[in-house]
């Protein structure tokens, strides 16, 4: 059990506990008190497996463990193109305003050219010094790749790089036949490229030679994008014969995150891969396997309320199927519909509510090809900033209760999110339970009013009404009011018993003085609960 109860104050009917540090506990809930029932140069040398690439040492690489470290479920922010300059300005801004922030991503460009894993110095100088000053901050980095080596690249976006010729690993992996499909070219969106061959292990054992020298600059992670998509023979041919798509998928969202681990040392190295998905006119699939996926994001989604809907219902689909850590890209990468290519305006309200579900789901990531800073938003800035700042906040705080709702899942219990209803009920609804504390029922159009119905065999308590005696499941809440933009539909189970990290008054649950401490919010109940707490170093 943990230490003694330094203090204890009260949030509206719940209790708030802040404790000592300790090991792992089982906190219980007691009776209807409330109370706790028992408390350099900018590159470095990339590329080729020694004097012939062709004949690499091949390593048996093991598959780790599914697992998603502590810091993963702090909010990631993101920008669809930056520059070093630019991504420590980004991260500033978000310091300067008091609004947490965890990961970094680096999107594409950052490359001399695709994938070949040396950052351009002329857009990311001296980037291990930038790796470490992420790190001084607690900002750990996400770099973006896939697993197309290119024969030409562009760029589509107006502030992109140009590039001249291969890349620099093209002619090895041609030359070596480490290729599907007999080193084939297709088109994706950022030119013209080869797919690896992850069936082939010298092939693979070439590739991670080029990633090993970027990976020893400390990065803590990769975002994976669906390359493979791209390439258009399903099956393909491989070193093991003919694979299906879906087969090259697996093993390449499975291979770079076991090379990460076994080049970095690092359980607690990710991949950013995605789960169930649809996009850009292709079919709906699932891309990584789940016990692959220690951080899953659904992505390019449109900006307005459809995007929200789409993400929604690919996150709900992913955590259905057992995906543990799931979220989407907050406020919906797509300034333009994927197949009309209309522009889709930006809409400050349809970003807040979707700011509210993605806090209130394990995996919160801010971007979008407009390059969003809350901020910078052309509509209400401030109180956009004070909403995100709200909302980020409150995600931050929920790190233990998230990081140890995943280690229990990893374990065998439920998934973190649970849609309520079946799948042909969701549309339209999109109601979710997240743990056995949390219901939440998203806003959905620009009105902020909407029916909730409360599952039956529990009583809830109303988040933005603590002092209210808790709701009866079953009922319908006609027209529940959340015309404040601030706030979403968002209720917690009596009983619940949830860890927190707090470290300062935004969201009025605690204050600087818990800082430093475990955190318990409790809700009453009537009869006994329990909560097991996970620490990182499980």
């Amino acid at each position: 059990m943990r230490g003694l109860a330094l203090g204890v104050c009260c949030f509206g009917l719940a209790a708030l506990v802040s404790t000592g540090c300790g090991e792992d506990s089982e906190t219980a809930g007691s009776g209807g008190s409330g109370a706790a029932g028992g408390a350099g140069g900018t590159a470095g040398a990339a590329g080729s497996g020694g004097a012939n690439p062709c004949e690499p040492e091949v390593v048996e690489i093991p598959t780790p463990k599914i697992y998603t470290p502590r810091w993963a479920f702090e909010p990631w922010i993101s920008k669809d193109i930056s520059t070093g300059q630019d991504s420590r300005d980004f991260v500033a801004g978000f310091k300067q305003r008091d609004i947490p922030v965890g990961v970094l991503v680096i999107d594409s460009p950052w490359e001399t050219n695709y994938n070949n894993f040396i950052p351009n110095p002329s857009r990311y100088p001296e980037f291990p010094q930038f790796i470490s000053d992420m790190h001084a901050q607690d900002v750990k980095v996400v770099m973006w790749v896939t697993q197309m080596v290119n024969y030409s690249s562009f760029d589509y976006e107006p502030t992109g790089d140009t590039y001249e010729g291969k890349s620099e690993n093209w002619d090895e992996g041609d030359q070596c036949k480490f290729f599907v499909e007999d080193s084939y070219t297709y088109n994706w969106w950022k030119g013209i490229g080869s797919g690896v061959d992850f069936f082939n292990p010298k092939a693979t054992a070439w590739f991670h030679t080029w990633q090993k020298p970027l990976l020893d600059m400390g990065i803590d992670g990769w975002k994976l994008d669906f390359g493979e998509n791209y390439i258009l023979d399903d099956p393909m041919t491989t070193a093991a014969g003919e694979k299906s798509r879906q087969e090259y998928s697996e093993e390449y969202y499975r291979d770079y995150w076991s090379y990460g681990q076994y080049a970095t040392g690092r359980k607690d190295f990710i991949t950013m891969v995605r789960p169930w998905d649809e996009s850009y006119g292709f079919s709906g699939r699932f891309f990584a396997r789940k016990e692959h996926a220690p951080v899953a994001w659904v992505g390019d989604n449109r900006r307005d309320w459809v995007g929200l809907e789409d993400a929604l219902d690919h996150i709900f689909r992913s955590a259905d199927a057992g995906y543990v850590v799931v979220g989407s890209d907050l406020g919906g990468y797509l300034d333009r519909d994927d197949k009309t290519f209309e522009l889709v305006p930006f809409d400050q309200l349809n970003f807040v509510r979707w700011t509210a579900v993605s806090a209130m789901t394990p995996f919160m990531q801010l971007h979008g090809r407009a390059n969003l800073e809350p901020w910078s938003v052309e509509d209400k800035p401030e109180e956009t900033t004070a909403i995100y700042r709200y909302w980020a906040t409150l995600h931050h705080e929920l790190v233990p209760f998230y990081y140890s709702l995943a280690e229990e899942a990893y374990a065998g219990a439920e998934e973190i999110i649970r849609p309520e209803g079946a799948v042909a009920c969701w549309a339209g609804d999109y109601r979710y339970h997240l743990g056995e504390a949390f219901f939440v029922a998203p806003i959905l159009d620009a009105t902020g009013i909407r029916d909730v119905v409360l599952p039956s065999g529990a009583r809830y308590y109303d988040w933005w009404n603590p002092s209210a005696s808790p709701l009866d499941g079953g009922q319908t809440l006609t027209a529940y009011d959340s015309t404040d933009p601030a706030h979403i539909p968002l209720f917690v189970r009596e009983g619940a018993i949830i860890p927190m990290d707090i470290d300062n008054d935004a969201t009025g649950i605690g204050s600087a003085a818990f800082a430093g401490s475990d955190t318990w919010l409790l809700y009453p109940a009537s009869s006994g609960s329990s909560f097991k707490s996970h620490d990182e170093d499980d």
